[in-house]
């Protein structure tokens, strides 16, 4: 069978990826009590990077000449500052509420898109995005409630995702997937060094087996995510993501005796319909210009 047309293995990876998600977020909410999240970026990109390795050493991506590791810079970047800001969130907002709010990710990244890379999105893309600011503004409820900082990073989260997913949609333009991904870890875990080294508590043995397992699930959640687009198409294997809600939901109130509130139901279920319904219309013009060449 065709690698990419395998939909059951596809939503079954897509499924594995969200709970992984679900459960390294367990492990920020707990860690976080220990250690900063300057820490524990850095522990989730070294760790990463020796789950990495072998894929590497396989893959062995070429070396760029220092002007175009500019780009990889910037992405580098803006992937760190989100990563920082997703982890702190969820130390200081309800897990729920904080992954509700980054649903809106595809949001941020269509309108990066198109102020930065000149796309021309079709209607069905800016119903989605609609839906997207739509969903955001039921969780947060302006002028119903105070809205916490917390909440803000969240969806600064999700902007600097997007940004960070257009500049690799630009980079993958001319670079390979290997050596965007590579160059990704080579550069992000400098600047987690650089900004872990003040902050830094040494873990002690009993922490080692916990720490272990949040870099392992954080990395099992991009390694799954990445074998389920290669699967099945991502009409179909997109929306299963939003499966980390009710995952989180329910293990943060295991965990931690927390409730999810109705209004963040009601915002990522408005999300959840925008994005599918996108993402359906994006295959169905897909199949349309497929067929319409042969």
């Amino acid at each position: 069978m065709n690698e990419t047309n395998s939909p059951l293995a596809g939503v079954s990876w897509m499924m594995a990826a969200a709970l992984a998600f679900a459960v390294s977020f367990i492990f920020v909410r707990e860690l976080s009590g220990t250690y900063t999240i300057f820490q524990l970026v850095l522990m989730r990109y070294g760790f990463g990077f020796v789950f990495l390795s072998p894929w590497i050493v396989r893959t062995r991506p070429r070396l760029l000449p220092d002007r175009q590791l500019w780009y990889h810079s910037q992405r580098s970047a803006l992937t760190y500052c989100g990563l920082f800001a997703s982890y702190y969130s969820v130390t200081v907002i309800a897990l729920a509420d904080s992954m509700a709010l980054q649903f809106t990710l595809p949001v941020f990244a269509s309108l990066f898109a198109i102020a930065f890379l000149g796309e021309r999105p079709p209607p069905h893309r800016w119903i989605a995005i609609a839906a997207g600011f739509g969903g955001a503004m039921v969780i947060l409820r302006p002028g119903l409630m105070a809205i916490n900082v917390g909440m803000l990073i969240a969806v600064l989260a999700a902007a600097l995702y997007g940004a960070s997913d257009v500049t690799t949609r630009y980079l993958s333009r001319t670079f390979s997937t290997s050596a965007i991904v590579f160059y990704g870890y080579v550069l992000q875990i400098p600047i987690a060094a650089v900004l872990t080294a003040p902050v830094w508590v040494t873990p002690p043995v009993a922490d080692w087996p916990t720490i272990v397992a949040f870099a392992f699930t954080a990395f099992a959640s991009q390694w799954c995510l990445t074998h389920a687009y290669g699967k099945a198409d991502a009409s179909l294997v997109s929306p299963v993501l939003f499966a980390r809600l009710p995952f989180a939901a329910a293990m943060a109130w295991f965990v931690f005796g927390e409730a999810t509130d109705p209004w963040t139901w009601a915002g990522a279920a408005l999300i959840f319909a925008g994005t599918t319904w996108s993402a359906r219309q994006e295959a169905r013009l897909m199949r349309q210009s497929e067929s319409s060449r042969v």
